[in-house]
């Protein structure tokens, strides 16, 4: 049962139109991918992926406000346990999805996941979801290891 409730809006590009074939065919999100600069000691592992990395140790995520490549790892590397960083525009409902919301508008989310493995082309699989009509997505996905 969902009552359409406001969810947070993200900071990124949002297409037009507004659907899951634009955000994954977006110019905009494919050139901050591309133009992102790889972290002061960090390695690139992947770029501009239409998914995120899975697998295990997983730590958690934080939004940003920009795709700050520099502000990501640095989150990383004040976490001990953290090795890896996963930066990608996710495409997620403005409101909670239901049936009296089955499609609302979307809104991007910045996200910056941390690793304690290393992230790799290989293990980006998480390419989103479909919530009734709703289609959450991935793009612009990069992954960066620690290589001090």
């Amino acid at each position: 049962d969902s009552n359409c409730t406001a969810q947070p809006l993200g900071k990124g590009p949002v297409p037009s139109p507004d659907n899951s074939y634009e955000f994954l065919h977006s110019k905009e999100i494919e050139s901050i991918a591309d133009q992102a600069p790889t972290p002061v000691n960090y390695t690139r592992s992947f770029q501009n992926l239409p998914a995120s990395s899975s697998g295990e140790k997983y730590i958690n995520y934080i939004t940003l406000d920009s795709y700050d490549t520099e502000s990501c790892a640095a989150n990383c590397t004040a976490q001990e346990e953290c090795h890896s960083i996963n930066i990608y525009f996710e495409r997620a409902p403005t409101v909670k999805v239901g049936e009296d919301c089955v499609d609302p508008p979307s809104t991007t989310i910045i996200k910056c996941a941390f690793w304690g493995s290393t992230v790799t082309e290989e293990n980006a699989t998480n390419k989103g979801h479909t919530e009734e009509a709703f289609v959450v997505a991935v793009a612009g996905s990069n992954g960066y290891y620690n290589s001090r």
